[in-house]
């Protein structure tokens, strides 16, 4: 691959800060995708770019596999920094040897290359913010860790639940000056199959600055923000126990995985969508990374076909009467798409992953997929 290969595929992968092209190397057993491109069915011509796209949202209108972006883009010899994308402008599909490209501007017209100040930002390839907004807002942890934290013991006043600014005291040794995450248990997460404890969710509920010990095991604090309530009890861990997100993703399909599902929302809610936050069942131990693309399916309704007990109907099981519910198990009609994610925060057991686009709510115990199974655009 030549290094201006390197570069475009970098500004893929890329978020919008800490980019270095020539640092970018394929993991082992996560080469790059190298097929041919294949368009979607319905995909535009031309499209203007619009505020708050991406360019994983601006690839899928043409690229059912959207991580391939980099050979889809053809550079514009008129622009001269052809690797800035901004609200307004305007992408055409070319074809060049018989291979679909975009380029940059509006088709036979004069483009002027006179200075102008631009006053949006440029296109991120992946919405970064959201990934931003999450970290440390929710977490899951081991929950021998989360029960062995340090915790809130309470205030001079004796109130039981605490107000900003003020003063408290914590069960624990705190480093002074240090800014400390206050967390409130969830929920212990489970897996479907084995039973077995993947980990402690938790909320972020507000934020407290570290002061001076004031006897065994017992430090003062004051509460620096809140988010929620903070009360007594309240668990107290360092903010970023595994040094937050990476600033740079390599998207990719990632390895396949036996049993994959969505653990749970990246917040209280039961369904997320685009741009929303997932825990899955999956991580460091079954070979996952940062990165890595899967497809959240929707299974589908299981259906109890014509038999001599059913009155000669078709019943969907969540319709049928008590006698087919005990006759028998329903058939299955397949499974589909709804979603792509992207991981991109790995524990040992769970990841955290990023809904890049979809075409349905993402729910709990959806189960994952090879991305190339979701096979749909924007």
């Amino acid at each position: 691959m030549t290094q201006r290969g390197r570069f475009l595929l970098g500004l893929l992968a890329g978020c919008c800060f800490g980019l270095q092209a020539n640092s970018f190397e394929p993991d082992n057993g996560h080469e790059p995708d190298t097929s041919r491109l294949e368009l979607n069915e319905s995909y535009p011509e031309r499209y203007r770019v619009r505020k708050g796209d991406t360019l994983w949202d601006i690839s899928a209108h043409f690229l059912k596999s959207p991580w391939l972006w980099p050979k889809l883009w053809q550079a514009n010899q008129q622009i001269a920094n052809p690797h800035l994308i901004y609200p307004g402008d305007v992408l055409r599909l070319i074809w060049v040897d018989g291979q679909p490209r975009l380029v940059k501007g509006e088709a036979d017209k004069v483009v002027r290359l006179s200075p102008r100040v631009r006053t949006a930002p440029s296109v991120a390839t992946i919405p970064l913010s959201s990934m931003l907004n999450f970290v440390d807002s929710h977490r899951v942890m081991s929950p021998a860790v989360f029960d062995r934290a340090s915790y809130i013991l309470g205030d001079q006043q004796g109130r039981e639940t605490m107000v900003k600014d003020s003063s408290v005291y914590v069960r624990g040794q705190l480093t002074p000056g240090t800014v400390y995450g206050v967390y409130r248990p969830l929920e212990i997460l489970t897996d479907r199959v084995t039973h077995a404890e993947l980990g402690q969710k938790a909320a972020l509920v507000g934020t407290l600055l570290a002061g001076e010990p004031r006897g065994y095991q017992m430090t003062e604090a004051r509460v620096s923000s809140m988010k929620q309530e903070i009360r007594q009890g309240d668990k107290v861990l360092p903010l970023t126990m595994d040094g937050g997100i990476a600033a740079f993703h390599y998207p990719r399909p990632g390895p396949r995985l036996d049993q994959a599902y969505i653990l749970a929302m990246g917040t209280e809610g039961s369904v997320t969508g685009r741009h929303g936050v997932v825990f899955i069942n999956k991580g460091h131990t079954d070979g996952v990374r940062s990165g890595d693309l899967y497809a959240v399916m929707k299974p589908g309704p299981g259906v109890y076909d014509v038999t001599p007990g059913s009155s000669g109907r078709l019943s969907y099981a969540s319709q049928a009467g008590a006698y087919l519910r005990t006759s028998g198990r329903p058939e299955q009609l397949p499974a589909e798409a709804v979603a792509r994610i992207m991981v991109f925060r790995v524990d040992d057991q769970t990841s955290a992953a990023l809904v890049l686009d979809n075409r349905g709510l993402v729910q709990r115990n959806y189960s994952l997929s090879h991305v190339s199974d979701a096979g749909f655009g924007s």
